[in-house]
């Protein structure tokens, strides 16, 4: 099943990858099970921002507790990728799995080419499987599954 991300959400994440290029942003995505509707922008305080990102513990779970408090949940986590592809490095995949935060999707923004940016979803699994998930924009797919 696609990953429904409203178009204000989509183009807010592109823009905040854009913004802090050459370091990684991250985020995360608001919404319920039909999808994400809000993107709220996280600081990467990690030290090496342009080849990680690490978000405010304390933000997070401040985000996750208001969202809560208005029936919705984090549906995706995100952050961009300024030199490679949007896929999951091993350091995502790990973090992932040794967070236990494998409910949420994983949403890349990879600024390879900074005119183009590309938008991948994924799932990472307990066993740090990783599956792209296709995207669409209300109703309408966004990004190609192939590579």
């Amino acid at each position: 099943m696609p990953l429904l991300i409203t178009k204000r959400a989509l183009a807010n994440i592109i823009s905040h990858a854009l913004e802090s290029d050459p370091d990684e942003c991250c985020g995360v995505l608001l919404g319920d099970e039909s999808g994400a509707e809000e993107a709220r922008r996280l600081k990467n305080v990690h030290p090496q921002p342009a080849r990680r990102y690490e978000m405010p513990p304390m933000d997070l779970m401040r985000v996750e507790s208001e969202a809560e408090a208005k029936g919705r949940k984090i549906v995706a986590i995100y952050h961009s990728h300024t030199h490679t592809q949007a896929y999951p490095s091993q350091t995502d995949v790990n973090n992932a799995v040794q967070s236990w935060w494998t409910e949420p999707y994983y949403v890349l923004i990879s600024l390879v080419e900074k005119t183009r940016p590309i938008v991948r979803a994924y799932r990472i699994s307990e066993d740090a499987t990783v599956t792209e998930i296709p995207i669409t924009t209300e109703g309408e797919a966004y990004v190609e599954t192939t590579r």
